[in-house]
């Protein structure tokens, strides 16, 4: 559990009166999360979630609860903010910037099936269609120019065959020039645990810390190497499938997209092993904290690098459809 900041009750008292939300019922901190310091929140209105930032600048803010709202305006499944009396999404408290935000139904599935693979593959498209319009704008804050500054820091913590695997990704990239792929709003950070499903339906999207202009395909890589993998990290066909074949009903994947899918599921591995590998060593203090480990992905990274045919051959018949 990760909590960076303490909110006492006579502090969230006062901040409520900002809002229509009625008294306050209960308030209980949310054992999930590594960036943020997050609590369950029911008062006389209804149930909520309590967000304090402890990272963001407020331009970010700004670009991700105005994202959410614009995705539920749009009747994507999301996790809608409350705006307080003076329509502000946020606002001070006990010095951090703090939201509120609509607390969706239903539970995470831990073991995704190819059904609940569908049913995100499905979600995402429509995110990515509706987020074609929003005017806000965000660069990836972990895009390339992280990872290669985020590199530099760890390079005593990476040994030589690390580092030759991260470079050979990196090359490829930039042969490949993504900025010719098509972009717009995306999540960035959809693992299994941001997403609630109730009675076999999708709840929603929540965590939207990381949402940025990104290409999409980088969305869904980073969906791929998270929902549709077994115990060693290897892709489950079924998987794969279902949240392609869903995705593509929605929005059609173009040639050059598929193309560079197996790129990115090594640019996605990569990602996340450099961020989780970075909060290892330089790890923000807090009452609570909670490291994911970096070495599931530094194998998920080698597997995808050494995979390149094997993926191609599996999306080949995506091409087609």
């Amino acid at each position: 559990m990760s909590v960076y900041t303490t909110v006492e009750t006579r502090q969230l008292e006062q901040f409520l009166l900002r809002y229509e939300l009625g008294k306050l019922r209960d308030f209980q901190p949310i054992t999930a999360g590594i960036t943020n310091t997050n609590y369950y929140l029911d008062t006389e209105r209804g149930r909520f979630v309590l967000t304090l930032y402890e990272q963001h600048a407020d331009s970010e803010l700004d670009y991700m609860l105005g994202l959410q709202q614009h995705l539920a305006n749009q009747s994507v499944r999301c996790a809608e903010p409350v705006k307080d009396r003076y329509g502000q999404f946020y606002s001070s408290l006990n010095e951090r910037p703090a939201a509120i935000i609509h607390r969706l139904p239903g539970e995470v599935e831990t073991i995704p099936g190819p059904a609940n693979c569908a049913l995100i593959g499905t979600e995402l498209a429509r995110f990515h269609l509706a987020g074609r319009d929003y005017t806000g704008w965000r660069n990836n804050p972990r895009g390339m120019e992280w990872i290669l500054t985020v590199l530099e820091t760890l390079k005593p913590n990476l040994e030589s065959d690390d580092l030759n695997s991260i470079r050979a990704t990196l090359d490829s990239c930039r042969e490949f020039d993504l900025d010719r792929l098509p972009r717009g709003a995306i999540h960035a950070d959809l693992f299994h645990d941001n997403a609630l499903f109730v009675n076999g339906e999708l709840g929603g999207i929540v965590d939207f810390d990381y949402a940025c202009n990104d290409n999409f395909v980088f969305d869904i890589a980073v969906l791929l190497n998270d929902w549709c993998i077994d115990s060693e990290g290897q892709l489950v066909a079924a998987r794969v499938n279902s949240i392609i074949d869903a995705y593509q009903q929605q929005r059609r994947l173009e040639t050059m997209e598929l193309d560079a899918l197996p790129l990115m599921l090594r640019l996605g591995a990569l990602r996340f092993w450099l961020s989780r590998l970075y909060d290892k060593h330089f790890p923000l203090s807090g009452e609570l904290t909670f490291i994911k480990r970096p070495d599931m992905f530094r194998q998920m990274h080698l597997l995808r690098s050494a995979q390149t045919k094997a993926i191609y051959e599996l999306l080949l018949p995506h091409h087609m459809r």
